[in-house]
C-alpha cells in the first residue's frame, strides 16, 4: 500500500502516464517545512560566523546615527558578489528587529536548499526521484554550520535556478530572457553560487546540443551563446574599481588530504562519527546508482559533479583571503552525484522501496541529529550571551575566544562577540577586513592588533607562534577597559583584571583602576 505524498517517489511511469503533481507540491512542502524545524528550537542561530554578520549588519543599518559606532566603524555600499543576506536584512530588519530578521532569513536556508534541490530532481527526471531523500540532509551542511550566510544562500537558490534551467530547455529564448536577470541577482548573492549554476548550465546545454547532433564545434558555440546571458554579473563587477593588493597564488594551501576529510566531513556536525557515517550513506547509494542497470542518469548534472570534484581537488584553501574555499564546494559536490541520478522503469521495484524506507530513515535521523544540536548549541549561546549584559553600553571590548590547538573543535561561538555589538554596541574584534573586499572598515587604532579577526582566537598553551592565553591578556591594549574570554574555567584570574559577569564558561572582566591610563 503506497502512503501519499511519498508514494510519488516509487511512481515509475513516465511523467505522461502521471497524475501527480499535487502529490509532488505536497511532498516537497512538507520536507522543505521539515528543515526549518532545527532553526525552529534554537533560541539563538549557533553558527560559527553568523555573529559576525550580525555585528555588520548593526553597523550597516545604523548608517552611521551612532557616535559610538561611527567611531570605530564606517560602511559604504557598493557591488560585491557577496550581499544576499545583507540586502535581505536591510529590507527586513526595519520591519521586524535585527536578530529575528537574521533569524528568519539564515534559518530559512535549508528549507530553500531543500526545496530546490526536490526541484531539482523532478526536472532532470521528469520526476522526483527517491534518490533526492539521500540529497536533503546536505541542506544542514558544515558550510552552513559555519555560518557562511550569503555563500549557502546563493546555492540553495542556485538550486531552483537549476531546476528552472533544466525545465526550459525546450523554450531557449524565454529562458535567455529570464536568466538576465536571474543569473545576475545569483552573482549579487554571492560568486560561488553563481559560479556552480553556471556550470550547470553550461554542461546541461552542452550534454543537450551534443545529443541534438550539432558536432564538437556547433556544441560548443552553441552553448556560448545558450549561457552568454549569465555572464552579465561579472562584467559589472570587472567594470566596478578596485583597491590593489597582493596576489593570491593559485595553489596556495592546497592540502589534498585535507580535501578527503572534508567530503567526509560535508555535514559534520556536533557527532563527528555519525556525521561521517552520513557521508558513507550518500556515498553507498551513490554506488548503486551508478552499478545497477537501469537507473537514469541527467548527463549535465552528472558533467556539472564531476567538473566540479576536479575544480575541488585542484583549487587551493584560501582564495583572496577568504578561508576554506575548497570545503565549501563539498555538500554540493555530494548533491550533485546523488541528484544526477534517478530509479527507472527498468528497477528492480524492491530496490527502489527499500530506497525510499532507507532514505526517510536516514534523512529523519539526520534531522532529529541537526535539530538536537542546534538546540543545545543555541541555548549555550544563549547562556554566554548573558555575560555582556554587565558591560556598559558602547564601551572598547576586547574579546577572546580560547580555541583548540590540535583536532576538531565542534564548539561555535569564535564569533559570538558580533552579538556585543548588536545588543550593546560593544567594540567587536572579530570582524574581517579581506582583499576580496568589504562594505565595512575598521578604525579604532588605539586597541590595534586587538581592532580585527582573527585578533579573537587564542589558545591555553602556546600553538605554533601563537602565545599562550595569558601571555595574549598581558598584550591587551590600555583601551580596552572590558575583557571576555570564551570556554576558560569561570574561577581564572588575569593580573589586573576583576571578573564582572561569569557563565558556565566565560568571564567578562573589567580592567582594575589602578591599571588605567
Amino acid at each position: 500500500m503506497r502512503v501519499w505524498p511519498f508514494s510519488v517517489l516509487l511512481d515509475a511511469r513516465p511523467p505522461s502516464a502521471r497524475d501527480a503533481p499535487l502529490a509532488e507540491l505536497a511532498l516537497i512542502f512538507l520536507l522543505s517545512a521539515l528543515a526549518a524545524l532545527p532553526a525552529i528550537l534554537a533560541p539563538v542561530l549557533p553558527l560559527t560566523d553568523l555573529g559576525g554578520h550580525v555585528a555588520r549588519y548593526t553597523v550597516q543599518l545604523d548608517a552611521g546615527r551612532s557616535e559610538v559606532l561611527r567611531n570605530w566603524y564606517s560602511f559604504e555600499w557598493g557591488l560585491l558578489p557577496n550581499l544576499g543576506v545583507d540586502l535581505c536584512v536591510q529590507l527586513l530588519a526595519p520591519l521586524m528587529g535585527l536578530e529575528p530578521a537574521v533569524h528568519l532569513i539564515v534559518g530559512s536556508i535549508p528549507p530553500l536548499t531543500v526545496s530546490g534541490m526536490l526541484l531539482l530532481s523532478r526536472a532532470a527526471h521528469g520526476r522526483i526521484g527517491v534518490n533526492a531523500l539521500y540529497a536533503l540532509p546536505l541542506a544542514i551542511s558544515l558550510p552552513y554550520l559555519y555560518g557562511f550566510a550569503n555563500f549557502t544562500l546563493s546555492l540553495a537558490l542556485a538550486f531552483h535556478a537549476m531546476a528552472l534551467w533544466i525545465a526550459l530547455e525546450q523554450r531557449p529564448l524565454l529562458r535567455t530572457a529570464l536568466f538576465v536577470p536571474i543569473g545576475f541577482a545569483l552573482w549579487v548573492c554571492h560568486l560561488v553560487g553563481w559560479a556552480v549554476f553556471s556550470l550547470v548550465a553550461g554542461t546541461t546545454a552542452l550534454a543537450a546540443n551534443w545529443r541534438a547532433g550539432k558536432g564538437f564545434f556547433g556544441t560548443v558555440i552553441t552553448t556560448g551563446w545558450m549561457t552568454a546571458p549569465l555572464l552579465l554579473g561579472p562584467i559589472i563587477g570587472a567594470l566596478q574599481p578596485r583597491e590593489g593588493g597582493d596576489a593570491v597564488a593559485l595553489l596556495a594551501n592546497n592540502d589534498a588530504p585535507r580535501k578527503i576529510v572534508w567530503l567526509i566531513m560535508a555535514m559534520a556536525d556536533r557527532w563527528l562519527v555519525w556525521d561521517a557515517v552520513g557521508a558513507g550513506v550518500i556515498a553507498f547509494v551513490l554506488y548503486i546508482s551508478l552499478r545497477t542497470r537501469g537507473f537514469m542518469v541527467h548527463a549535465g548534472v552528472m558533467l556539472a559533479a564531476l567538473a566540479l570534484l576536479l575544480l575541488y581537488l585542484l583549487m587551493p584553501d584560501t582564495i583572496m583571503g577568504s578561508r576554506f574555499a575548497d570545503m565549501r564546494l563539498g555538500p554540493v559536490i555530494l548533491a550533485l552525484f546523488v541528484l544526477a541520478s534517478a530509479p527507472g522503469p527498468l528497477v528492480d521495484p524492491r530496490l527502489t522501496r527499500w530506497l525510499l524506507i532507507g532514505g526517510l530513515v536516514f534523512g529523519g535521523a539526520r534531522l532529529a541529529t541537526n535539530a538536537a544540536s542546534m538546540a543545545l548549541a543555541g541555548q549555550q549561546f544563549a547562556e554566554t550571551l548573558t555575560a555582556i549584559e554587565a558591560a556598559p553600553r558602547g564601551v572598547n571590548l576586547v574579546s577572546l575566544y580560547v580555541d583548540e590547538c590540535a583536532g576538531w573543535n565542534t564548539d561555535r561561538r569564535r564569533h559570538i562577540m558580533g552579538y556585543g555589538l548588536a545588543r550593546r554596541h560593544l567594540f567587536d574584534n572579530g570582524q574581517w577586513q579581506l582583499q576580496s573586499g568589504q562594505l565595512i572598515a575598521i578604525h579604532n587604532p588605539r586597541l590595534a592588533p586587538f581592532d580585527r579577526d582573527p585578533s579573537t582566537i587564542t589558545f591555553m598553551e602556546p600553538c605554533g607562534e601563537s602565545p599562550a592565553l595569558p601571555d595574549v591578556v598581558a598584550a591587551v591594549p590600555r583601551a580596552a577597559r572590558f575583557l571576555w574570554v570564551i570556554r576558560i574555567d569561570p574561577a581564572t584570574q588575569f593580573p589586573g583584571w576583576e571578573p564582572l559577569r561569569k557563565t558556565a564558561d566565560s568571564v567578562l572582566y573589567r580592567r582594575l583602576q589602578t591599571q588605567l591610563n
